[in-house]
């Protein structure tokens, strides 16, 4: 696809079991493809379905029957296993036409006026690789959006952050006050618009990364090749959280889930930190696995180390 045909922009997303949350993430976004019209400022919708147990396949089918609107239609690509996130999103942008890739997850969603904002900085700035709104939960509430980069030190001040969440100075004075401490970090890909060569510049989304830490080290391997990356003042998107992880909005993780945020962190340090950050991360991990009470959530814990 090429010149007025090929869309400005592909959505990916990636759904595991987001339930009624899915359809009004499409909803939403066959609103804001309709508004744009069939111009080469348009918009692709692609949905890669990670095995979903819920009927999510059959709703979104139905979904396209009843669609009566010019919008684009949505593209389903339904797996047969889980294969993660990361590797949803590789399946989605190998799908893709749009000189953007817009990552979204099922139980977000982003207005018009804002992903055009994203676009417009990304076409302002050639070296410019992602461009992420500010996030809210559907109570307006601010989420954090931007981290400091994994480590010892950035996961330390992070926890601290996640005390303050609510808080006006955690989402701008805070985070200018730490790059020049920590680094440029990296952004939620919870909603987040990546330019398409940048994304196939670095490879993707590492694939080993079966859910979490995947954006964190996608953002580090676009630093680590010159893509700058930014928040784009004005842009806001809405994001429920822990849909299709089952944290429905708290930090606790199930026992399956802590299992998967703990492999990627190892994987994480493994791939991208000094020896004695691996070190003190397994022995902090130890100690902590070590006072699990379900005698098998311990031993499978205690197995990744």
């Amino acid at each position: 696809m090429s010149g007025a045909e090929s869309p400005a922009t592909s959505v990916l997303v990636v759904n595991h079991n987001a339930g009624p949350h899915l359809q009004e993430c499409l909803e939403r976004l066959r609103a804001v493809a309709g508004e744009r019209g069939t111009q080469d400022g348009s918009l692709e919708i692609i949905l890669v379905d990670n095995a979903s147990t819920d009927g999510s396949t059959e709703a979104v089918r139905e979904f396209q029957e009843r669609a009566s609107d010019p919008a684009p239609p949505v593209r389903l690509i339904p797996l047969e296993r889980n294969v993660g996130f990361g590797a949803g999103c590789n399946t989605a942008a190998g799908h893709a036409a749009g000189r953007y890739l817009l990552l979204l997850n099922p139980d977000a969603w982003i207005d018009g006026p804002s992903l055009l904002l994203l676009e417009e900085a990304l076409d302002a700035d050639s070296r410019l690789g992602v461009a992420a709104p500010a996030l809210r939960y559907p109570d307006g509430s601010p989420q954090f959006v931007w981290a400091p980069g994994v480590g010892v030190a950035g996961e330390a001040v992070q926890r601290f952050r996640n005390r303050f969440e609510g808080r006006v100075w955690n989402h701008a004075l805070l985070p200018r006050l730490l790059r020049p401490l920590l680094g440029q970090g990296w952004f939620s890909a919870a909603c987040l618009l990546v330019r398409r060569s940048a994304f196939e510049e670095v490879g993707g989304f590492d694939e080993g990364f079966f859910l979490y830490f995947e954006d964190a080290d996608l953002g580090l391997r676009l630093a680590r090749k010159n893509w700058r990356q930014r928040q784009v003042v004005g842009a806001r998107a809405r994001h429920a959280r822990g849909v299709t992880t089952g944290r429905r909005g708290t930090r606790l993780l199930s026992p399956e889930v802590e299992r998967f945020y703990r492999a990627s962190q190892l994987r994480y340090y493994d791939l991208h930190r000094p020896r004695w950050e691996r070190s003190y991360l397994r022995r902090r991990l130890r100690r902590k696995f070590g006072r699990v009470a379900d005698d098998e959530q311990r031993t499978a814990l205690l197995r990744l180390l």
